[in-house]
């Protein structure tokens, strides 16, 4: 099951899920923290519904999907998957970069990308390889980049902390201060910064929808789009949410897929905006 564009250049990273197989859920071992090592490739037994749900010693997932939602902001119906996704070990939360280098600019396809990587689920995340990228990067435990400060005060962007327990923390409006004494933080309580992400805004934070304010964005978070939302819902449970937009004028807005995901999950802890496009074909990726 792979949420993400059709097939165009990606300069970025995909965050994937990936698997443990072979391994008895007692045995279950984390997978090193570099950026080369991988999951196992998915058991061709362990999909209980081919496409749809996956199950192994160490991940399952289940892939859902609302057709002809009636998307306020939107010219026409669009279709809203999402996958719950549940693992053993939180290694197995990672990001690949095209080309396994923040420094090389090439793009790759987000298909190219994924087929060796061996994961059960992946989607894009913050394009954070692209020259105008502002931002805090960290790649499996890799620091990459900080310019956050490079954004007006008003523009401030969400970012996104994944830390080596598989949890998911924000730092609203931030600055490169406020994300270096966040990471402090977290060495105080024994924790690694994994994955840092730039991109935003962060549309439920509690169970609560947050206010998106069409001011302080720059993702276009009022228009009708092809949208990637990373959810957690709970210890090493995690939802991904990805809307179509087949043609331009087609989607959803933010604050209308904030409330989406509230109703669909009442207990989500938090829910980060982490990709939006004019057009997607998420549907026809969503595949083994």
């Amino acid at each position: 099951m792979r949420a993400g564009k059709r097939m165009l250049p990606v300069l970025a990273a995909v965050l994937l899920m990936v698997g443990l197989c072979g391994l008895a859920a007692a045995e279950v071992e984390s997978i090193p923290l570099d950026m080369l090592s991988h999951g196992t490739p998915p058991k061709a037994e362990g999909w209980i519904v081919p496409n749809r749900e996956y199950e192994d010693e160490s991940i399952h997932v289940v892939l859902n999907e609302r057709t002809n939602y009636k998307s306020k902001s939107s010219d026409g119906g669009i279709t809203i998957h999402w996958a719950v996704v549940e693992i053993k070990d939180p290694s197995q939360l990672r990001t690949a970069l095209s080309y396994d280098s923040f420094e090389d600019k090439k793009a790759a396809t987000a298909p190219e990308m994924v087929a060796y990587l061996n994961p059960v689920v992946a989607f894009n995340d913050d394009y954070a390889k692209m020259n105008i990228f502002k931002g805090y990067v960290i790649r499996q435990g890799v620091f990459c980049k900080d310019d956050l400060d490079e954004w007006e005060e008003e523009l401030k962007q969400d970012v996104l902390v994944i830390d080596d327990q598989g949890d998911l923390s924000p730092v609203l409006k931030a600055s490169s201060a406020d994300v270096q004494a966040f990471l402090a933080e977290l060495e105080g309580q024994g924790r690694q910064a994994v994955n840092v992400f730039t991109f935003g805004p962060v549309l439920v934070l509690n169970g609560e929808v947050q206010k998106i304010e069409r001011s302080t964005s720059t993702h276009s978070i009022n228009l009708a789009m092809a949208r990637t939302v990373f959810c957690q819902l709970d210890t090493l449970k995690y939802a991904v949410f990805a809307a179509d937009a087949p043609k331009t004028g087609y989607g959803i807005n933010c604050e209308e897929l904030a409330n989406f995901i509230v109703k669909t999950f009442p207990d989500c802890k938090i829910a980060y905006n982490l990709d939006r496009s004019e057009e997607r074909r998420v549907g026809k990726e969503c595949r083994s």
